[in-house]
């Protein structure tokens, strides 16, 4: 079973300022939120404000159309998008767009703005 832990987004200007000029979009990321390099970026999620709770599909639904909240981020749907993100953001304006990044044995959840 895996640990979940939610670290606060970067906010510091030297940590922006020090981010690989080079590589893709998540190696800076990584970089930038100090992930380890080979954490597996799951890709962005919806999380609830008031419960921090992840939107998930309601297992009892096959069409997917009808979601839930879930406390487990390994539940949560995935976007793999910043504007499919954006998107699902707009529908449901009680939640915030997080990134989850997979390091091994535990999941890491930042917020994205």
């Amino acid at each position: 079973m895996k640990r979940y832990a939610t670290r606060s987004q970067a906010g510091d200007a030297a940590a922006v300022a020090h981010a690989q000029a080079d590589g893709s979009p998540v190696a800076q990321l990584k970089h930038l939120l100090d992930v380890p390099a080979e954490a597996c970026f799951l890709g962005f999620a919806l999380a609830h404000t008031g419960t921090g709770d992840y939107l998930c599909l309601a297992p009892d639904r096959p069409h997917g159309s009808l979601c839930r909240w879930s406390a487990a981020p390994d539940k949560a749907v995935f976007f793999r998008n910043w504007s499919a993100a954006l998107q699902a953001a707009a529908a449901r304006p009680e939640a915030d767009i997080v990134l989850i990044f997979d390091i091994g044995d535990a999941l890491l959840v930042f917020p994205a703005r």
